[in-house]
């Protein structure tokens, strides 16, 4: 959100870009070796590299302790990032560095996949995945291309009133949307997802109606704009609401729907793209805690 608070019209020239990004989709484990079975406790980390900074962004990071259990039914990693759009006018390094559980002592732990892919749109066109290969599993992270955009933030998603909206589980995803309105409907980016009641109700108890999303950042295409939907599951079915909002250079959009007789608050902060750091410094725009 480094250009929200910029008055339109009067935006850094040099450090504040519309440029070309990465929307990233999923990180999935396709197909494991002989040797592995199901379910795996899987940690650590998933991360691009661009070159506004080189540093790592991430994409999955956890830790031993706080591993996640991927099923054959459910093989998708819980995304967290990534923290900034992913500049992909120049080729983007992805990193993955995966261990599995073992349950006892750390030291017999296996590394289930330690590879590095790269995305270069001279190389890889429009393809909609870049593979992970390691003998013990293959990977696939889904992604696409988007030419000229502005990075949108979905700074929170509230119940009004508090209370708990997903009793029964529930998603909340978004979907951007391109200038060309005969285009089709692009991947959704799924921010929360909850398909177990107990989890649900703990994680909104303390909350006051402000869902805890996992990621939170996402890029839309210039012209475009972004639907943000929360769905409610239900012992009959499942409900939903909605929020479209048209790409903004910055500032922040608000909206409401209702969802099960509740009012939901959503509100989104939009910026231009950081093109590279050195020439946010030569501006002066970085913050001592930026690009950490």
């Amino acid at each position: 959100m480094q250009f929200t608070h910029c008055i339109p019209g009067i935006i850094p020239p040099r450090a504040a870009v519309t440029g070309s990004t990465l929307q990233i989709y999923s990180f999935k484990i396709v197909e494991l070796s002989d040797d592995l079975k199901w379910p795996l406790r899987v940690y650590g980390v998933v991360a691009a590299r661009d070159t506004v900074d080189r540093n790592r962004n991430l994409l999955f990071a956890r830790s031993r302790i706080m591993c996640q259990v991927l099923t054959e039914n459910d093989s998708s990693s819980c995304l967290t990032g990534p923290s900034r759009a992913i500049l992909a006018i120049d080729p983007v390094d992805f990193e993955v560095e995966l261990k599995i559980h073992d349950g006892g002592d750390e030291r017999k732990d296996r590394e289930l996949i330690w590879a590095i892919n790269h995305y270069d749109i001279a190389y890889n066109g429009e393809q909609p995945s870049l593979t992970f290969h390691s003998p013990l599993c293959r990977a696939e992270l889904r992604l696409e291309r988007l030419p000229t955009t502005v990075q949108a933030t979905i700074l929170s998603v509230h119940v009004v009133g508090g209370g708990s909206l997903f009793k029964s589980g529930g998603q909340v995803f978004c979907s951007s949307s391109s200038a060309n309105s005969s285009a089709a409907r692009r991947e959704k980016i799924v921010l929360l997802d909850y398909d177990d009641t107990n989890s649900a109700a703990k994680n909104e108890r303390h909350l006051d109606g402000y869902l805890p999303l996992s990621r939170n950042v996402v890029s839309v295409e210039f012209g475009g704009g972004l639907e943000v939907v929360v769905k409610v599951y239900g012992g009959s079915g499942c409900t939903s609401g909605h929020v479209y909002f048209p790409f903004q250079y910055c500032n922040t959009s608000q909206g409401t729907c209702s969802v099960s007789g509740s009012e939901v608050e959503i509100v989104v902060a939009w910026s231009r793209l950081v093109g590279d750091k050195m020439d946010m410094l030569i501006e002066g725009y970085t913050t001592q805690h930026s690009f950490k």
